[in-house]
């Protein structure tokens, strides 16, 4: 047989081969697809109810999440908005408190009602992240962190750090000629200083400390530093009341101070003297 020939043969019987596969597919194929299209036909309304069910969760799940943040939203903004105003309102008053009509602060040791204001904001907000947080806290963590700063202002020059004085001169009030018994002051005795020739107050309302007690007399005193005080005559003013009894307003303390400049051995030292007032 010719080579022709037999490659005609070959061919003929892969196309044979060809066809034969073919049928066999085709028919597998159309098995598959009539058993799918029996099996969706048998299924279709549960695929539907668990395609509308996936859906209504779906919606119920966003409905309920959108409502969840709605609600935290608004109350995060209800909490801040409280803390605003609350800090607001105290920095209000702290703004009106020294412009109160007839009322004067005490002048102490402490702090101005501006640092005051500031530490509490800071306490405020410190409490709203840790309940235990306290006000002694907060005065410890500012007053430590001031505290730094001010050395290294120092280290650079930028400050100076000034050795504190005490007081130089003591005023005294003797409260006299009481009752023997029943008697009690209500109102502790506050100590004014006015510059004599103007009426300048360098001192108002300090509260004098009680160093003296008998059965019908008391005994205060107050003592005043003088470092930074101009020179001038300067004269005290005390008030009081004791319970029973008319307010005492105004009353003078002692005599009159007179503050000056005396040169000794090349220096300038600030001094003080008594002046009578016969």
């Amino acid at each position: 047989m010719s080579d022709k020939s037999e490659k005609m043969l070959v061919q003929g019987e892969a196309v044979a081969i060809l066809i034969v596969l073919g049928l066999v597919s085709g028919s597998h194929v159309t098995f598959v697809a009539n058993h799918l299209l029996h099996l969706l036909a048998e299924k279709w309304l549960d695929i539907v109810l668990a395609l509308f069910g996936t859906w209504l969760g779906y919606l119920l799940a966003r409905r309920h999440i959108e409502h969840l943040m709605s609600q935290i939203v608004k109350t995060l903004d209800t909490k801040y908005l409280n803390l605003f105003r609350e800090r607001a309102f105290h920095r209000a008053v702290s703004a009106m408190l020294p412009e109160l009509p007839n009322f004067h602060l005490r002048p102490t040791n402490t702090f101005s009602t501006q640092t005051a204001d500031a530490i509490s904001e800071f306490t405020h907000w410190s409490a709203a992240l840790d309940p235990t947080h306290t006000p002694e806290k907060s005065m410890e963590l500012a007053g430590k962190q001031a505290y730094a700063l001010a050395a290294k202002l120092i280290e650079k020059d930028m400050g100076f750090r000034e050795e504190a004085s005490a007081g130089t001169f003591e005023w005294t009030v003797g409260i006299v000629n009481l009752p023997a018994a029943g008697w009690e002051v209500t109102e502790t005795p506050d100590l004014s200083i006015y510059e004599w020739n103007t009426g300048i107050a360098v001192q108002r309302y300090a509260l004098m400390q009680e160093t003296a007690r008998t059965a019908t007399s008391v005994l205060y005193s107050w003592k005043w530093n003088m470092k930074d005080v101009p020179c001038g005559v300067y004269v005290g003013v005390v008030n009081y009341m004791i319970a029973g009894r008319q307010p005492v307003i105004g009353n003078t303390v002692a005599e009159r101070l007179r503050i000056f400049f005396q040169r000794e051995n090349g220096k300038i030292i600030k001094k003080h003297e008594a002046i009578p007032w016969n």
